[in-house]
């Protein structure tokens, strides 16, 4: 019996797109996974005593989606993916990632972050990451990635494609700790040319920010959880903008239009690789009227080959036959 345990970045974080990458991740892990054990354990929290005893026992670790590569040394700190001394020769060798970015560009790796990352990745295995930074860094520490860009991505557009005019509502998504002067254009924006204005805090504090916005009392809010969110994007046409760009994504899974604001290497490298609509943010203040009154045409691109690959290593081997 195969025990995988997987390194859970949705636990313990107060970012719901943790939850919406893991959930897209696991759909597809888990199919290949039906004879196996699998455990969890936090990525932002570590493991502690019982999932470090668990990773021990595991035949493989497979980190789950987000942000969670960097450049800079991340040993025993607090981090999206918290890992300390103790942790280390449970995991070393046995970490493969699944759907994981870098957190930023970066022109050099900390000499101890390269002997980090190098300990704790499987050899043995192809790393999926979701974006070109993300696999240069990984390959920059000795390892082979595949981009295989997000999972968020991996189920494609639904059938018969995306809406491209203007649907009559939006919802919309800030991000508090990158905060810029063109996200009050981008507010006042939508509250001009849409009749209905939704915000979707993707974490709590995200909805302080919004509240220092002018225009902000125009806005209708919900709640900060997947749930609500969901609702809100399966009920009726609904235009999906904003700075978070899993929020964002999550209207491509209800068949929504889309414009993601690139306010990091995230969503610009994403956006250039497959095809996913992004407007830079230096262009909201004077292009993103135009953009949203114009047609949106979405056609992703997706490395196929490259997914397949990817996850043709998790596929149970074949029972052997008497002979």
């Amino acid at each position: 019996m195969r025990h995988i345990h997987l390194i859970d970045t949705s636990v313990a974080s107060d970012n719901v797109g943790d939850e919406i990458i893991v959930g897209q991740a696991r759909r597809h892990l888990d199919p290949l996974l039906a004879d196996a054990y699998v455990t969890r354990s936090s990525g932002h929290d570590g493991m502690g005593h019982f999932g470090r005893s668990l990773a021990a026992r595991a035949d493989l670790v497979v980190m789950l989606g987000t942000n969670a590569l960097s450049a800079r040394f991340r040993l025993n700190r607090h981090y999206m993916w918290r890992v300390t001394w103790r942790d280390l020769a449970v995991l070393r060798g046995k970490v493969v990632l699944l759907g994981v970015g870098a957190n930023r560009d970066f022109d050099r790796i900390d000499w101890r972050q390269r002997w980090f990352l190098h300990r704790l990745l499987s050899p043995h295995h192809l790393h999926s990451v979701r974006d070109a930074t993300g696999a240069r860094l990984v390959a920059a520490v000795g390892h082979r990635a595949l981009n295989t860009s997000c999972p968020t991505l991996w189920a494609g557009l639904p059938a018969g494609g995306l809406p491209q005019e203007m649907a009559p509502r939006a919802v919309f998504t800030l991000t508090r700790h990158r905060p810029d002067p063109s996200d009050a254009a981008l507010l006042a924006t939508l509250l001009r040319l849409y009749p209905e204005v939704w915000f979707w805090p993707q974490q709590p504090r995200d909805l302080t920010y919004l509240q220092s916005l002018p225009g902000h009392a125009s806005v209708r809010l919900l709640a900060p959880n997947l749930a609500a969110y969901d609702a809100l994007l399966a009920a009726a046409p609904i235009d999906v903008v904003g700075t978070r760009l899993h929020g964002t994504i999550r209207g491509l899974h209800h068949g929504r239009r889309v414009l993601a604001v690139a306010i990091d290497n995230r969503a610009r490298d994403i956006g250039a690789e497959t095809g996913l609509p992004v407007i830079a943010r230096a262009d909201v203040t004077a292009a993103l009227e135009a953009r949203l009154r114009a047609p949106i045409m979405a056609r992703l691109t997706l490395p196929d080959a490259q997914i397949a690959r990817f996850l043709d290593q998790f596929r149970a081997p074949a029972p052997e036959t008497a002979t």
